[in-house]
């Protein structure tokens, strides 16, 4: 009995890990601590692309730490995942001053990872947002823009090519 039970444990993980990498996590679209463990960079806020100076960051690991760049300081936590919401918290970061830009894409970016966010990962995209914001994040390791759907709407394209804050 024991070994059936181990066995449809171990078939049921297997078939999990692949996926077709449309969802991190089941086909029911559930966010997993698996998907979201890798490194994100930030592209979009509230549908308008950013144009930092420094590009945004995101990295999440294994264990649910935290840590990246907000567009002025560095932060780091410990990450909570609970069914398909994310926080980080407790959350600290450096208190360097920079450009007022800068300084709201990092009050925005704090505000949405400190407090409970829906959490939805498709096609190596993380999306959290909450009453206030949404936060567009981008797999590291996929950043081909060029072929990106979100990023081709127009109003990103105008605000984008116009230079227009975030």
């Amino acid at each position: 009995m024991k070994k059936h039970v181990l066995m449809a444990v171990m078939l049921t993980a297997g078939v999990t890990a692949c996926s077709n990498g449309q969802y991190a996590g089941g086909d029911d679209g559930s966010v997993t601590t698996s998907g979201v463990a890798q490194q994100w960079q930030l592209t979009m806020v509230d549908q308008q692309a950013i144009s930092a100076e420094g590009t945004p960051t995101l990295t999440i690991n294994k264990d649910m730490g935290v840590s990246g760049f907000s567009g002025c300081n560095r932060y780091f936590g410990n990450a909570e995942l609970n069914s398909n919401r994310f926080k980080v918290a407790p959350m600290a970061s450096t208190k360097m001053a920079c450009s007022s830009n800068a300084m709201e894409l990092e009050q925005t970016m704090s505000q949405v990872l400190s407090q409970w966010s829906d959490a939805t990962i498709r096609d190596n995209h993380l999306m959290l947002s909450n009453e206030a914001h949404t936060l567009l994040f981008t797999a590291a390791n996929t950043k081909n823009t060029e072929e990106d759907p979100l990023l081709k709407s127009p109003v990103v394209d105008s605000r984008f090519n116009k230079g227009e804050k975030y």
